[in-house]
């Protein structure tokens, strides 16, 4: 699977590694673990009564392929047939880009709550572009969604580390993309078999898998 690792420097994250593993022969035994997460208050995209949770951080391109190639079909098997709602929570794990994003991404969660999974996208789609992660991006997007440049930029960056911080610390964030469904962490957050297994039960916390080493 494609992951990003990352470590924390005192109040700044950095990447350490990324890029596709290279496989191995070696496998070890993962037992799944089912988190209380901290988003109650968070909006969400759907009804449904399974909740999908997809961690991530702007700068990572294997987010953003998450976003192109995953989500759209999550949309349409799970949230618009009512099964399923969805929730994205940005961390700050990468870089300067990722910490002034996810400052956005709080501030339109705030403005427009009902705009927010389309704007969400649409950052999460123009990563790796020119200027990408910048004021002038930001300024450009108020301007694409006719927002006020300045409400989204107010700052409020530390709420981002704070979040990463105890997405790392206390739910089992290791890597981004990661994702969970009800609660549950899955081993492959690009898996949609996986995500179907949690929701009717064949994958529960506490289960085990042998999963190969990377």
């Amino acid at each position: 699977m494609k992951r990003f690792l990352f470590l924390f420097v005192g109040l700044v994250l950095i990447l350490t590694a990324c890029g596709q593993s290279e496989a191995v022969d070696s496998t070890k035994l993962h037992t799944y673990k089912q988190y209380k997460l901290p988003l109650e208050d968070k909006v969400a995209f759907g009804e449904g009564e399974h909740e999908i949770v997809f961690v991530f951080d702007y700068s990572c391109p294997w987010c953003k392929k998450w976003m192109e190639e995953v989500l759209p079909e999550i949309e349409e098997r799970w949230i618009e047939t009512g099964e399923a709602t969805f929730k994205g929570q940005p961390l700050v794990l990468l870089n300067e880009q990722s910490q002034l994003l996810a400052n956005v991404d709080y501030n339109v969660e705030r403005l427009v709550p009902d705009r927010y999974y389309e704007i969400q996208r649409a950052i999460g789609l123009d990563s790796g572009s020119d200027g990408f992660g910048t004021e002038a991006y930001a300024r450009e997007l108020a301007a694409e969604f006719n927002l006020d440049a300045d409400e989204l930029m107010e700052n409020h960056v530390d709420i981002g580390i704070q979040n990463s911080r105890l997405f790392t610390r206390d739910f089992g964030v290791q890597y981004v993309p990661t994702v969970y469904v009800d609660g549950i962490q899955l081993v492959d957050a690009f898996s949609l078999e996986e995500m179907e297994h949690v929701m009717d039960g064949t994958v529960q916390a506490g289960d085990k898998v042998e999963v190969r080493e990377d």
